[in-house]
């Protein structure tokens, strides 16, 4: 896949990168999330909503040219996609800000939280159903669910204050092992 979704890859890697440059008061990378460079609030969160609907845009375009080569849905493909909208989505609905005391839209901060919470439930699937129909490359699959599952689940600890962890360390982990299975897959 990966000629398909590289392009998708390399331009959200190039976006969060360049979000670095513009962070919102008090962002620590290894402590905030990549969300947290489009919070609401934040004058620059334009370059962060751009990442996550480029991304989105470029990896279902990507998609959608793979399935036209083959002649046919590849099916575990298509909840590939909809984790590409998933995150696209999530780009027009910003988390909250980093200072607690500033204004803003609960509302928009849990559509954005469902929206990134729908995007990992959709790699995941997609992984899987790559692992149960992919026999010759099982083992493949396997390591990155796995990869994915550990991370996700320490992320969560972390977020829940039960592990010692910094959560921006985590989910960029857990961003490099899934950009990592969406290239080579």
């Amino acid at each position: 896949m990966r000629y398909y979704t590289l392009p998708a890859v390399l331009y959200f890697l190039g976006v969060i990168i360049l979000a670095h440059f513009f962070p919102p008061p008090g962002y620590a990378w290894t402590r905030n999330t990549i969300s947290d460079l489009g919070s609401q609030g934040h004058i620059y969160k334009w370059i962060m909503q751009a990442g996550f609907i480029g991304f989105g845009i470029l990896l279902a375009a990507g998609l959608l040219f793979k399935f036209q080569a083959l002649g046919r849905v590849n099916y575990p493909d298509v909840l590939v996609l909809a984790y590409g909208l998933s995150v696209l989505l999530t780009g027009f609905y910003c988390a909250a800000p980093i200072e607690k005391t500033l204004p803003f839209s609960a509302r928009e901060e849990q559509i954005h939280s469902l929206f990134a919470s729908l995007a990992g439930f959709f790699l995941v699937a997609g992984i899987l159903w790559y692992l149960l129909t992919s026999p010759s490359r099982w083992v493949f699959h396997l390591t990155f669910m796995l990869l994915i599952g550990l991370v996700s689940a320490l992320f969560g600890l972390s977020e829940n204050g039960l592990v010692s962890l910094e959560k921006g360390i985590l989910q960029r982990a857990l961003y490099l092992v899934s950009f990592i299975w969406l290239v080579l897959v």
